[in-house]
């Protein structure tokens, strides 16, 4: 399968909804976010090696400076923050999808 836009978004709403069920089931938000965070750093370093996933994690890093610089911005001028990338709108997905559905 193609790496694809649409891709992108399916295995996105998966996340979330893995996300979500942990949550639902009582584990707290900031463990799941940590535990699924390490896991998936863990195999992006198995994939693509050490330095690149050390790259990978400094430009994240870089990129949630620049939003926050610009989140600070547009308060100072009277901005409405902007909403979350995620909101109660995503639809949540059976997160055993990925065992059902080929990729």
């Amino acid at each position: 399968m193609d790496d694809t836009f649409e891709l992108r978004e399916r295995l996105s709403r998966a996340w979330r909804a893995v996300f979500d069920n942990a949550v639902e089931a009582g584990s707290p938000p900031e463990a799941v976010v940590e535990t699924m965070t390490a896991v998936a750093h863990a195999r992006f370093a198995e994939l693509f090696g050490t330095a690149a996933a050390a790259s990978y994690l400094a430009l994240l890093a870089e990129q949630m400076r620049d939003v926050d610089h610009n989140e600070a911005e547009s308060l100072i001028h009277g901005a409405a923050p902007e909403p979350p990338p995620f909101d109660d709108e995503v639809t949540a997905m059976d997160p055993a999808w990925i065992e059902r559905d080929p990729v």
